[in-house]
Formats: structure tokens, sequence, C-alpha cells
């Protein structure tokens, strides 16, 4: 008798790990062919670069040396929008990419300088951020690594670029030639 219950409960186990194990799978796939569609949307943004209205903006009180946003306007839409951030030690370009006004990636690049001021690259790091419905899908560390999705890194990127993606598209849409960071930035 407790043979065939074993038998019986290790064949249910099985059965719910081959299903969780599915369900895992069919997620990665989603997520891949997601992924797949940004990239695609984003080789298409960038072809139609030439095309776009561009408008440039100072950025002020985000980094210590101060910064630039430029957006990509294609009619009335925000196609793509450029952050440069200067710093001492180095700086930063951070570019956000919209298809139908949502945004749908971001890619991180952070140049490190070899001497504070010098202007002279030693270093770079990149990141990938692809969205999908107003959420972070993947994340492409600067190691070229998948960063696991639920953590509190994975949660506080998602946050800051939904936030900065939120600012400088308000930024890019003012007819304010400055944009400044809001006090919290400060």
């Amino acid at each position: 008798m407790w043979s065939n219950l074993f038998g019986i409960l290790a064949a249910l186990l099985a059965s719910a790990g081959v299903a969780s194990v599915a369900a895992a799978g069919g997620k990665a796939a989603a997520s891949d062919e997601a992924v797949s569609v940004i990239r695609r949307r984003y080789a298409a943004i960038n072809r139609g670069l030439p095309k776009y209205r561009v408008v440039k903006k100072e950025l002020s009180g985000f980094s210590t040396e101060g910064g630039e946003l430029v957006a990509y306007f294609d009619g009335a839409t925000v196609a793509k929008l450029t952050a440069t951030h200067y710093g001492e030690t180095g700086r930063s370009l951070e570019e956000f990419y919209y298809w139908g006004g949502e945004l749908i990636f971001v890619f991180r690049r952070r140049y490190t300088y070899d001497a504070p001021m010098s202007g002279k690259v030693s270093s770079t790091a990149e990141d990938r951020f692809y969205f999908k419905g107003g959420a972070l899908i993947r994340w492409v560390d600067e190691r070229a690594r998948k960063v696991a999705p639920g953590g509190g890194e994975y949660v506080e990127a998602q946050a800051r670029h939904l936030e900065s993606s939120r600012l400088f598209l308000g930024a890019a849409r003012s007819q304010n030639p400055t944009f400044e960071a809001p006090e919290p930035l400060r």
C-alpha cells in the first residue's frame, strides 16, 4: 500500500515539475520573442533618425557637470530620447526608445575617465533594458548577463528608467530650453 501511495505521489510531483518547467520555458520563449520584436523596432527607429525633428535641451542638476537631452520626434510622437550626463570622472549616455508612445528599450553606456576632468576614457560599461507594457522584461548587464527579474536591483532599475523616461518626455515637449532636475534628484 505504501509503495503504491509513494508511486502516485512521485508521479504527481514529477508531473508538477514538468508543468513548472514547461511554464518557465513558455515565459522564456515569450520574453525572447518580445526582445526580438524590440530589437527590430530599435533598428527601425535608428534608421528613421534622419527624417525626425530634433529638439535639444540643457539638463541641469542631473549630474555634476551638466548634460544635454536630445529628442527625436516622428510627427508629434517622441521616437527616441538621448540624455548625456557629464561628471568629473566620466560621462553617461542613456538612450530611450519609444514605439507607439510606449517605452520599449533603454540603452545605458557609462564612460570612466583615466583621471578627473581628463576626458580620456579608460573604460566603458553598457546595460540594456527591455520594456513591454510598462514593465522591465529583460535587463542585460555590463557583463552581458541577464539580471534575474524580481530582485530589488531589478525593481529599482525598472522604476528609475520609467521615471527618467517620464521626466525626459515632459522636458522634450516643454518650451523651456533648460530642464532642471526635480528636488529629490539634486
